[in-house]
């Protein structure tokens, strides 16, 4: 008899065994551990990403996170949730730990650990549970007042743009809408807001032989702490439809972090996005200038100053009627030639018809 109850209780914990050994086989995480390289400023948000791993995928499984940081609790969320599942098949599963410092936290450094528990899906049990141990993510917080600006540049790629064509290639409306695009990947890795201290760029023939343009951006979006996005640095250029060579330089105060020379071109109008991909902005532009100059106009009419009432008429309204007065009489001094031209064509080969006759 008791070697019969030896040899179930043998079997019994065999099958536990077995069974656990299909829960946590081969199950981990990377990295084991939520820690900055630099300290949080207090009211920053911080993303990192865990990956779940297993060596085998055959059933699926459930994770179950639990918090153990007293102090940091509240700060600490997750893109999945505290239970979600591993599906069957998939041997790599991304998980995103969120923080979020509070304005008012307490400078000092603050740790804890999240256990990560895995069981079958269709065997959920607190046996289950109990036996299937996963993983322990370790949590060292570093929180201070102090600022530790920097960042990573990832990619630098100048986009082709096309040519405007009136009236949006005049003057006061080329500087807005005719300029030429760097797209900049940028990585913060300091904790708090920061961007380059300016964008040059150098645009050069396709010899590179002679300097055509020059210009600087110095207005650029900032990054929020511990994040990666692509900020635009936009510059006015004047150039003709063609290729070009551009070289550009990324500083960071009075040092230059990145150095990069990329060939672009400039469409012909038409042949690229164009003035389209402004949406209506051009014709708010627009109507926004007509605005301003009415009401100038009412101020100026309030005032009684007649004088610059006809200057501000004269460029509003004066000067585009001539434009366009131009724009006619050119065309139609150039149909006329056209039309002798081709009368005198006509003329002449009459004129040989007859002669030949004769």
């Amino acid at each position: 008899m008791f070697e019969r109850r030896f040899l179930i209780l043998i079997l019994v914990f065999f099958i536990f065994g077995v069974w656990a050994n299909q829960v946590q086989a081969g199950f981990g995480i990377s990295p084991p551990h939520i820690k900055t390289e630099k300290p949080i400023i207090p009211g920053t948000h911080y993303e990192q990403k865990i990956t779940l791993l297993r060596s085998s995928a055959d059933v699926d499984l459930i994770a179950t996170l639990q918090v153990k940081a007293p102090e940091i609790e509240s700060w600490i969320s997750f893109d999945k949730g505290t239970e979600f599942n591993l599906p069957k098949g998939k041997y790599q599963v991304p998980l995103i730990v969120k923080i979020d410092v509070p304005p008012d936290a307490e400078v000092g450094n603050y740790t804890g650990h999240i256990n990560i528990r895995v069981s079958p899906k269709n065997k959920k049990s607190k046996a289950g549970v109990a036996i299937a141990l996963g993983a322990r993510i370790d949590i060292d917080l570093n929180v201070s007042n102090e600022a530790f600006p920097d960042f990573i540049i990832r990619s630098v790629n100048i986009k082709n743009i096309e040519k405007l064509g009136p009236p949006w290639s005049w003057p006061i409306f080329s500087w807005f809408f005719y300029r030429l695009e760097v797209a900049i990947n940028i990585e913060n890795t300091g904790n708090i807001k920061t961007a380059p201290t300016k964008v040059h760029i150098d645009i050069y023939d396709l010899n590179e032989r002679s300097l055509l343009e020059s210009s600087d951006d110095k207005n650029l979006e900032k990054v929020k702490p511990f994040e990666k996005k692509e900020i635009i640095a936009t510059f006015p250029t004047k150039l003709d439809v063609g290729q070009y060579w551009a070289r550009i330089k990324i500083y960071k105060d009075n040092k230059i972090v990145g150095s990069y020379k990329q060939a672009f071109s400039i469409l012909p109008p038409g042949k690229g996005s164009g003035i389209s991909k402004y949406g209506i902005w051009p014709w708010v532009a627009i109507g926004g200038l007509i605005l301003f100059g009415l009401v100038l106009i009412m101020i100026l009419i309030k005032l009684r100053a007649w004088r610059p009432v006809v200057l501000v008429l004269y460029y509003l309204i004066g000067l585009p009627i001539i434009f366009i007065f131009r724009k006619v009489s050119y065309f139609y001094y150039k149909l006329k030639i056209k039309f002798w031209r081709w009368i005198h064509k006509k003329a002449s080969q009459y004129q040989d018809n007859d002669f030949k006759k004769d």
